[in-house]
């Protein structure tokens, strides 16, 4: 019927044509043929205004055939986000984070929010040079890094005293690294209530004492029976930890004083005795030692050994002959230090004992989170937490909330979400994705993960052909076209999407194009050998940035 329709309008077109022809160049040489010139205009009229109406005819097909094959958003108005959404989120900043370059133009994407992200990518995906190293060298701002191997200091380490004029604290206990990395720093997790003490804030004493306690003696995710000999071993702790603080001697107590003090069983009683009399803090103290007391003096000793035992194993990392006895012994520096000047604090950790090492990160990184809400300073801090699942900060993900209004900011890596699930909980998790404004994620390997950022970019509208095809092989094939829903990348897709996934609060998902350090100038120059490597990674320029 389209064809007829099509040589319909040519006929048309042809005789009003030819009609033209015939009243323009055809003078009439009788008045027979001047009536015929007169019925050939009559004809004319008639023959443009029958090719008007089809070609009208035909221009409202074509129009309701453009608008039958644009999808309509009635399925889902899912879509990847355009140069001026980038622009409008202010994503070409930049003072900000860098995660790469648009997969439309090739302009550098930064993230300049106040907020939390998220880091997503199994190992080997490319976090450290396409996101952690970056960061350590395009952004001066003060940081705090846990470093799980020591690579991320020894490649920033330089970069950030000379071009960013950072005052740089390696906090490395197993002293990796140490000819290229100096002196390790040290810091005593006690000092904060040693502090408190001598300021006269005595009401935080006993609610720090507690939550060092928590994080060295954690609570699984899944509480069972055991939790009340964990709180024995925790109560134990807390004593001890307000034993020697309240009664300290010229040098401040540190963790290996408190492990000494639990195993030696004469001397925790004497402790206990004394403390019992004394009406410090308020009489809490006393209250303290009278309860564990009265465990000591049962008949059963099982259940007094087994708190002391537990509380022995929570604090044995740090025992006197330990790597960490000494990095927690005195403070070289404070996190509230970076309130007040451009630092970085590096935390190493040592990749073959973090069973050991790992208590120890989850203990300091509260006591940063503790010393900068103290400061009552909105100046900017930002932790780098990667490989976030490896450790344990004791409510850290309830404290994403506030932590904006302190000017700190967390920047987690994982490298699945079920990790950070069994090391913090699923209620945590939840949080987590709740609280991280912006979410970088690629090489997106789980199926239950890429099913969860299927849905998570929602569905888009498409259209799509249906055939009839009629009840026996004679009858015509009929083609019509229908609208559907589709995720914008199915599950499959997700995992085999070679780029990465940005996604921003409020903003339609971006693509954007994975740029390692090595292939951006001037960072490749900036950044040192990788230890672990040997050399430089070494890469063709994709990007220039200037300074």
């Amino acid at each position: 019927m389209a064809r007829r329709q099509d040589q319909s309008i040519m006929q048309k077109m042809i005789v009003s044509a030819i009609l033209l022809y015939i009243v323009l160049y055809v003078e009439p040489t009788s008045e027979g043929l001047y009536w015929l010139r007169q019925i050939c205009i009559l004809l004319l009229c008639f023959s443009v205004f029958k090719f008007t109406l089809s070609f009208l005819d035909l221009l409202r097909n074509l129009l309701l055939r453009w608008y039958a094959l644009t999808p309509s958003q009635k399925y889902g108005s899912a879509r990847w986000a355009s140069e001026k959404d980038l622009k409008r989120g202010s994503m070409f900043k930049t003072n900000g984070l860098f995660l790469g370059t648009s997969a439309r133009s090739g302009k550098p994407i930064f993230f300049s929010g106040e907020t939390h992200g998220l880091t997503l990518s199994p190992a080997g995906g490319g976090k450290t040079v396409n996101f952690f190293i970056p960061a350590l060298l395009h952004n001066g701002m003060p940081m705090i890094v846990p470093d799980l191997k020591g690579t991320l200091a020894c490649i920033t380490k330089r970069a950030r005293e000379k071009r960013h004029k950072n005052k740089v604290y390696c906090v490395n206990p197993a002293r990796l690294f140490e000819k290229k990395l100096g002196k390790p720093a040290r810091y005593n997790p006690l000092q904060i209530l040693v502090d408190s003490w001598e300021s006269g804030n005595h009401e935080d004493l006993i609610t720090d004492a507690q939550s060092i306690a928590l994080q060295l003696l954690t609570e699984p995710p899944q509480s069972g029976e055991n939790s009340f000999f964990r709180n024995g071993g925790r109560m134990i702790i807390v004593f001890c930890i307000l034993h020697l603080v309240i009664h300290k001697t010229d040098k401040s107590p540190n963790l290996s004083d408190v492990l000494r003090l639990i195993r030696n069983e004469a001397l925790l009683k004497e402790a206990l005795y004394l403390s019992s009399t004394t009406d410090c803090i308020k009489g809490d103290l006393a209250d303290i030692a009278h309860d564990l007391l009265a465990k000591v003096e049962q008949n059963d000793k099982r259940q007094w050994e087994s708190f002391r035992e537990g509380a022995v194993q929570a604090l044995s990392a740090f025992s006197a002959s330990g790597w960490l006895s000494e990095s927690t012994s005195a403070c070289d520096f404070r996190f509230s230090d970076l309130k007040k000047q451009k630092a970085t604090v590096f935390l190493i950790a040592d990749p073959t004992r973090m069973s050991v090492y790992a208590p120890w990160l989850g203990l300091l990184g509260w006591c940063a989170l503790t010393e900068l809400t103290r400061c009552q300073s909105r100046k900017q801090v930002l932790f780098l937490f990667d490989e976030a699942a490896n450790f344990k900060i004791q409510g850290l993900t309830a404290k994403l909330t506030e932590l904006r209004g302190y000017g700190c900011r967390v920047w987690f890596a994982l490298q699945s979400l079920d990790a950070f699930a069994k090391t913090y909980g699923k209620d945590d998790l939840e949080t987590l994705l709740e609280q991280c404004e912006c979410q970088q994620l690629f090489a997106i390997q789980s199926h239950k993960t890429a099913l969860l950022v299927s849905r998570t970019l929602g569905d888009t509208t498409v259209k799509g052909d249906n055939y009839n095809l009629g009840h026996v092989i004679h009858d015509p094939v009929n083609l019509s076209v229908g609208e559907h829903a589709r995720p914008l990348l199915t599950p499959d897709e997700v995992r085999q999407f070679p780029d990465s996934i940005i996604l921003v609060r409020g903003q339609p998902p971006i693509h954007a194009l994975k740029v390692g350090y090595h292939e951006v100038s001037p960072w490749k120059n900036w950044a040192d050998i990788d230890p672990m490597y040997g050399k430089k990674y070494k890469g063709k320029t994709k990007l220039h940035l200037r300074y």
